[in-house]
């Protein structure tokens, strides 16, 4: 991502322009060509990514605007894509719902530990970087992520204040048109029956936690991540040992490891 001068608070001009042409966004087509048009300029990309619902439950939906290969919405799964949106939205509340700009680097292993179908994130593998904002928790209690993946380094706060901009255009647009189309239920069930039982009996939010433990956060730092109580935290690292049969954050971390590289 090159450094720019021309920001949209810097010219109100363009900025309308752009404004005016993401205001009449119908489809994913449209959408996907304002995002690599004149929007590049003010924020360089190459996948735009979003996720939505009760990141309480583990509810949640996605859509990706991207011309990667592999990187686009029917090459995913709700199963695994959702650790790595899960990790953004907990990075966006760690900066207190802040725009944040996240190097994806090294997220190789933390995604490992929060996925059992690994091959597709592979595709993550070179993006540097993610911007990331969202939307708070509206009255039905669905928050909404925003990230705009790279593969250069965020140029941030500059990047931020683009990204926090532009992303009204993006959520109305993604609520006016149809989803786009998912991977089939039948080819997800395939994959899934690939691997290994013991793995897939750690719940969403075990997993999202072993993420956390994985990167060396203690029970307090990652109840403040995911906005629950430190006894939560430790009932789940309770459960988790029970089901991976360790006694402790080293050992779990350790099997999860090895039973990902076999899965």
């Amino acid at each position: 991502m090159s450094p720019t001068t021309n920001k949209p608070d810097h010219d109100p001009a363009q900025f309308l322009k752009i404004a005016s042409q993401g205001a009449g966004l119908s489809s994913h087509a449209d959408l996907w060509r304002w995002l690599q048009g004149d929007v590049q300029q003010w924020l360089s990309h190459e996948a735009m990514l979003i996720g939505w619902g009760d990141f309480r439950t583990g509810q949640l939906h996605y859509d990706i605007v991207s011309s990667l290969p592999g990187m686009r919405t029917h090459h995913w799964t709700a199963a695994t894509i959702s650790p790595l949106i899960s990790y953004l939205r907990d990075c966006w509340v760690a900066a207190q719902q802040l725009p944040c700009a996240i190097d994806l680097s090294g997220c190789g292993d933390l995604l490992r530990h929060c996925s059992d179908d690994w091959a597709p994130l592979e595709t993550i593998a070179g993006m540097r970087s993610a911007l990331v904002h969202g939307v708070g928790n509206t009255r039905n209690g669905e928050e909404r992520i925003f990230a705009a993946l790279s593969k250069q380094p965020a140029q941030a706060p500059a990047d931020g204040g683009a990204l926090k901009l532009l992303l009204p255009f993006v959520d109305s647009a993604l609520r006016r048109m149809p989803p786009a189309p998912l991977r089939q239920a039948s080819c997800e069930r395939r994959m899934v029956a690939r691997h290994l039982v013991p793995l897939t009996a750690l719940s969403e939010r075990e997993r999202q936690i072993m993420a956390w433990v994985a990167m060396g956060k203690t029970n307090p730092e990652i109840g403040c991540i995911l906005e629950i109580s430190e006894f939560t935290v430790k009932n789940h690292m309770k459960s988790i040992f029970s089901k991976l049969d360790v006694t402790n954050r080293a050992q779990a971390v350790s099997k999860l490891t090895r039973m990902t590289a076999h899965a």
